[in-house]
């Protein structure tokens, strides 16, 4: 049996961590023994099947074990310190913090991967100087897996192809998505009239300013219509303020982190991705999973999805030409009803069976080598 170590931060709310839940809950434990530790604790029942161990760093997130595990991850002391068993494999499940960590691992037989789930040349200020100070980094890894074919490339040319790469899609359950999508959507939250629906993080990656502008301009050409962005973060108390000082409070609806996104997304019409980078949008693969028509920024990932807009819009990454997308999607009588159709197709080929047998493999592969 393959003793297999995922380490990420946390195991809530974004989109690389609920890609991780649905990855172990479906590997196969007869033959791996799989751990997932995260730097700040939660409840893993909520998230983890039975069979697999769960560990935390920290018993507490606070600011005094905020201080110790950048001081711990700055001084090469966190690995060592929180990471005690023998593991085969060792994943190192998201950027920067985690792979860090994991770079350090004093586990000399151990096979170690890092995973990369978004843009690296878009995700950081300065991506040479990125490169610079992270190579060393990746240089103990033993391999790099992106989420999809474009951030595989981004990746290879900012590190000049020094590391083994390759590209695995995400795991993503396709059959629960499509089980939770036929629950009511929370009391006191009903669907009123034609609805664009949108989920992330409320950071400057997803760039919801730059859809609440788009909303803005169709309202004020008496488009009536309502905007639902689901998620939290540090760029909300600005969002609120754009809503505010624009007179959208009657359109648009914020209502948080929800643990259940798919009756939402069943309910609305359109799902847009405003994203200035993205690495393989969890929320787009969930919406074409339930068919929904589609109008997303040309950024990582997507045209893996959508094709050339065969089975959603793709626009190029601007506020202009995501405006028009947008509006063409909820003017032009007949494209969001084609737009489902083909989306309701391309479905077809996400099985969240299909996907875990193939990292399944490549961590066989690895143990083999």
């Amino acid at each position: 049996m393959i003793k297999i170590l995922f380490f990420i931060e946390n195991l809530s709310e974004g989109g690389a961590e609920k890609v991780l839940r649905d990855l172990v809950n479906h590997m196969d434990q007869t033959k791996f023994d799989i751990t997932v530790q995260t730097v700040w604790p939660c409840d893993a029942s909520k998230y983890l099947v039975s069979g697999i161990r769960y560990k935390s760093m920290y018993p507490l997130k606070n600011r005094i074990n905020g201080y110790r595990y950048r001081a711990e991850a700055a001084l090469g002391l966190a690995y060592p310190m929180h990471i005690k068993d023998d593991y085969d494999i060792e994943c190192a499940y998201l950027e920067m913090g985690p792979t860090k960590i994991m770079a350090s691992s004093t586990n000399k037989k151990a096979k170690k991967l890092a995973w990369i789930h978004c843009d690296l040349t878009k995700a950081v200020s300065d991506p040479q100087a990125f490169a610079e100070r992270t190579a060393k980094w990746y240089a103990e890894f033993d391999k790099v897996i992106c989420v999809s074919k474009s951030v595989k490339e981004r990746f290879d040319e900012l590190f000049l192809n020094q590391f083994d790469s390759e590209f695995i899609y995400n795991v993503i359950d396709d059959a629960v998505i499509r089980e939770k999508a036929l629950l009511p959507l929370p009391s006191g939250f009903d669907k009123r009239r034609v609805a664009v629906l949108s989920a992330g993080r409320f950071t400057a990656q997803k760039c919801f300013i730059r859809l609440l502008t788009a909303h803005k301009r169709m309202i004020d050409e008496g488009f009536e219509h309502d905007l639902w962005i689901l998620g939290d973060g540090p760029d909300r108390p600005m969002l609120e303020q754009f809503i505010e000082s624009n007179g959208l409070q009657d359109s648009v609806r914020m209502p948080g982190f929800i643990e259940n996104p798919y009756p939402f997304m069943r309910e609305a019409d359109l799902l847009a991705c405003s994203s200035i980078y993205e690495g393989y949008s969890t929320f787009i693969t969930e919406g074409v999973i339930l068919g929904k028509p589609i109008v997303t920024t040309d950024v990582s990932g997507m045209r893996e999805l959508l094709g050339d807009s065969e089975y959603g819009l793709i626009v190029a990454n601007n506020d202009e030409m995501f405006y028009n997308g947008y509006r063409r999607m909820l003017s032009e009588p007949g494209f969001m009803e084609k737009y489902a159709a083909a989306a309701s197709l391309r479905s077809k080929v996400f099985s969240a069976h299909a996907l875990t047998e193939t990292t399944e493999r490549l961590f066989e592969e690895l143990i083999r080598q």
